[in-house]
């Protein structure tokens, strides 16, 4: 019954978020390229976010202080653009947009806490018209 009473503060902590990573200059920017919308169509969401919940335990998993955006991929891959575009995308910026302290190691709690947000920013992302000529199309691509 306890876990009724979060849905709602889930729901505002989200829409927070998503109004504050709109208002930004750098997370604002990163949307999905056609390549990587085939991508996430040919694999489907839930694949997606598998191989996000992979990327995240080898990159997060333990405490590395030297970890920089800058070193990393920002493109070709659906999961490292909404890395970017959530604010995901290294300790640093976890810590700045999320609340989650870059100084500890981050519990299966913290990585599904991040997946559940990479997936309402696929959710949110507005899906090309000229990809997705159906509303059956459009949902078949979220629905595994």
């Amino acid at each position: 019954m306890n876990s009724l009473k979060n849905v709602p503060t889930q729901k505002i902590y989200l829409s927070d978020t998503f109004k504050r990573l709109k208002r930004s200059s750098v997370c604002s920017k990163f949307v999905l390229k056609d390549h990587e919308w085939d991508y996430l169509a040919n694999r489907g969401l839930d694949a997606i976010l598998l191989e996000g919940r992979t990327l995240l335990i080898k990159r997060f998993s333990q405490v590395d202080k030297s970890h920089s955006c800058k070193n990393e991929p920002l493109r070709h891959h659906p999961i490292f653009v909404a890395l970017h575009g959530t604010g995901a995308c290294c300790r640093r910026s976890l810590s700045k947009w999320h609340g989650i302290p870059k100084d500890i190691e981050l519990k299966e709690k913290d990585i599904f806490f991040i997946l559940l947000i990479l997936k309402e920013w696929f959710i949110r992302q507005e899906r090309p018209l000229h990809f997705l000529e159906t509303e059956k199309e459009q949902l078949s691509l979220f629905c595994s």
